[in-house]
């Protein structure tokens, strides 16, 4: 049920807006974080895939991906991303120190450079998300 917001001006209670309900059966909803009755209403947050990967590909906003880097790969960034857009990667068989994971940036920028991106760190765990096309990817 959605709540009227009220202040009081130093002599009455003025209607300032209405905040918006959550859902009523909880984090999830009957049909998922994205359902009608989800933790947030009718839009709730996205939904996130996992997906294991062993091979080189394009990259989806909205997934998780566990990368077996018993061999290097390169993982290409999305052609049009939208800020907010956000990606995780994880060195699933902790081995990207000998076998690099390389994040190719597709026109975008990563981190305000013009160049691609190295995950060298054994058993790493890193985060992308698009701010916009001044910074691009941020990568940590």
């Amino acid at each position: 049920m959605a709540k009227l917001i009220r202040v009081w001006d130093g002599s009455t209670w003025q209607s300032v807006g209405v905040a918006a309900a959550q859902g009523p059966t909880g984090a999830t909803g009957p049909t998922g974080p994205t359902g009608p009755t989800g933790a947030t209403g009718p839009t709730g947050p996205a939904a996130v895939t996992n997906q294991s990967i062993s091979s080189n590909i394009t990259l989806v906003a909205g997934t998780r991906y566990f990368v077996d880097t018993t061999a290097a790969r390169t993982l290409t960034l999305p052609a049009s991303p939208s800020v907010g857009d956000e990606i995780q990667i994880f060195d699933a068989s902790g081995t990207a120190a000998t076998n690099n994971i390389t994040i190719s940036r597709n026109s975008s920028k990563i981190n305000g450079l013009t160049e691609d991106g190295i995950i060298d760190v054994n058993q790493s765990a890193s985060s992308f998300v698009y701010t916009g096309a001044t910074v691009g990817w941020r990568f940590d």
